[in-house]
């Protein structure tokens, strides 16, 4: 007939007929200028571009029981919670101090817990709540001190409270330290009497340290005796140390003299009249040998270099102080200086000393 045929999918057909091949899965049929199938490729499968979430674990919380009420974790009981728990006597939470009513354990503050309760307590010291001097009594106020405005026989030499250390002094008498001492060098009368035989100079010295040392007297070693012998004097035997507010002073703080040097030329103040144990004592006689200027009275009447109780000797005395600090008989001994040059007395009587502290101290 002419015509070719062909094959198409296994039947006849005329060679004008467009055959069409099989196709694989997802690739498209074109037709091309010829006329002839063009079979395109489908692309490849594309990623899966389904994100994904991640997983994420479930919190496990642990469940405990307290009776009948669950917990999740929180804090139990505790001191400063403001609840009063078992074991606790008082709880102020955030208000709980160890200086106040309730401690940080959770106990009232008491006396005697060692801790100061403001307000309530002037001390605390624990144990150590006993009363001693300085220290804190059994009902935690303070026990007498330095600075409490009372003289404490045995640890004070005076109390001006506020005034301690401020270099005033009240009236007649001297300051007082910081530390509750005289601003000042002793002076006293002896408590004890003597005779002429005092072993000289050093042994009549002797006495005096003797004395101030079994007095509790400060500085001790430094007393020296108001005395002279053929030859020294207080004016050569006294260091007459010159400290600008450092006067000669009785135990009780009443100022003698400024310095040597007015000791020498105007003779103390009111007179010695007070001794190493601080008792006040007037018209005593007292042993010297020394005249209103701190020299030797006599090269040759000093009772042997004061190493005799001759009642054949006969030296010069002094008299302490007049009862009365006023009239004609103070205004006497006062002009004349009675208080180192007032007559004779023979060697075998009992008299007393004069004794200065002959240095300083620092407090």
């Amino acid at each position: 007939m002419g015509s070719a045929r062909r094959i198409c999918a296994g039947v006849f057909v005329l060679a004008q007929a467009t055959c069409v091949e099989p196709q694989a899965p997802g690739a498209s049929t074109a037709t091309t200028s010829t006329g002839e199938p063009a079979t395109t490729e489908a692309p490849p499968d594309e990623p899966d571009t389904t994100s994904t979430t991640d997983v994420v674990e479930p919190t496990t919380t642990t469940t405990t029981t307290s009776g009948d009420v669950p917990t999740t974790g929180a804090p139990g009981p505790m001191c400063g919670d403001g609840v009063i728990d078992p074991g606790e006597t008082c709880d102020l939470g955030a208000d709980n101090s160890n200086n106040g009513a309730c401690t940080m354990m959770c106990h009232p503050a008491v006396c005697g817990d060692g801790l100061l309760w403001i307000g309530e307590e002037a001390c605390d010291f624990g144990p150590g709540n006993v009363g001693s001097y300085g220290g804190c009594t059994p009902e935690c106020e303070l026990a007498p001190y330095c600075g409490d405005g009372d003289v404490d026989a045995g640890h004070e030499e005076c109390d001006l409270a506020a005034l301690n250390g401020t270099g005033m002094s009240l009236g007649e008498d001297a300051a007082c330290s910081a530390f509750c001492g005289w601003v000042g060098r002793i002076g006293f009368v002896t408590s004890a009497v003597f005779d002429g035989a005092l072993g000289g100079l050093s042994g009549a010295d002797l006495q005096c340290i003797n004395l101030a040392e079994a007095a509790g007297l400060a500085n001790a070693d430094t007393f020296r005796a108001w005395l002279s012998d053929g030859v020294d004097s207080p004016l050569t035997r006294f260091e007459q140390i010159e400290l600008a507010g450092v006067p000669y002073v009785l135990l009780s703080g009443r100022v003698i003299a400024d310095d040597f040097a007015e000791l020498v030329t105007d003779g103390p103040r009111t007179g010695i009249s007070m001794t190493e144990l601080g008792t006040s004592i007037f018209q005593k006689l007292v042993w010297t040998n020394t005249d209103p200027f701190g020299e030797v009275f006599s090269a040759s009447e000093h009772c042997s270099g004061w190493t005799v109780a001759d009642p054949g000797a006969s030296v010069r005395i002094g008299m302490n102080a007049p009862s009365v600090e006023a009239g004609p008989e103070w205004d006497a001994w006062q002009q004349q200086r009675h208080w180192t040059s007032a007559l004779q007395s023979t060697c075998h009587k009992p008299r007393r000393l004069y004794c200065f502290e002959d240095g300083w101290r620092e407090d």
